[in-house]
C-alpha cells in the first residue's frame, strides 16, 4: 500500500488535466493499492477531476483520502456526470512554420 501525497506532488490549488501524469508517476505497475491524500489541497479544477475519476477506472485499487469539502464536491460532480471513463480521439494534424508575422497573415487570408 503506497501513499501519494498531492500536495507535495503538485501543490494544493490543482488546475492542469496534465498534472495527473505526476501522480502515475508515482505509481508503480506491481503495486496494487494506492491512498491519495488530499491533505492540504483546496482546490481541483473539474478536468482534473475527471483525469481523476479515469485514474479510479484504470487502477481500481485507488483510494482518495483526506479529501477537502471543495475538492469533496468537485469530484462528486464530475463524478456523478460519469459512468464509465472517457476515451480521448487523437486526430493527425499537420503543424505549419512560420518565419514571421507577414508569413503568418498571409496564411490566414487563405483559411
Amino acid at each position: 500500500m503506497k501513499t501519494i501525497k498531492i500536495c507535495e506532488i503538485i501543490g494544493n490549488d490543482i488546475r492542469s488535466r496534465s498534472s495527473i501524469e505526476r501522480i502515475k508517476s508515482q505509481m508503480p505497475d506491481d503495486e496494487d493499492c494506492f491512498f491519495i491524500d488530499m491533505s492540504n489541497v483546496h482546490f481541483i479544477s473539474r478536468s482534473f477531476a475527471d483525469e481523476l475519476y479515469n485514474l479510479y477506472i484504470d487502477k481500481k485499487g485507488v483510494h482518495f483520502v483526506n479529501k477537502s469539502e471543495n475538492v469533496e464536491r468537485m469530484l462528486d460532480v464530475v463524478w456523478k456526470g460519469r459512468t464509465s471513463k472517457r476515451i480521448r480521439k487523437t486526430v493527425d494534424v499537420e503543424v505549419e512554420n512560420y518565419t514571421d508575422i507577414d508569413d503568418f497573415l498571409n496564411f490566414l487570408k487563405t483559411i
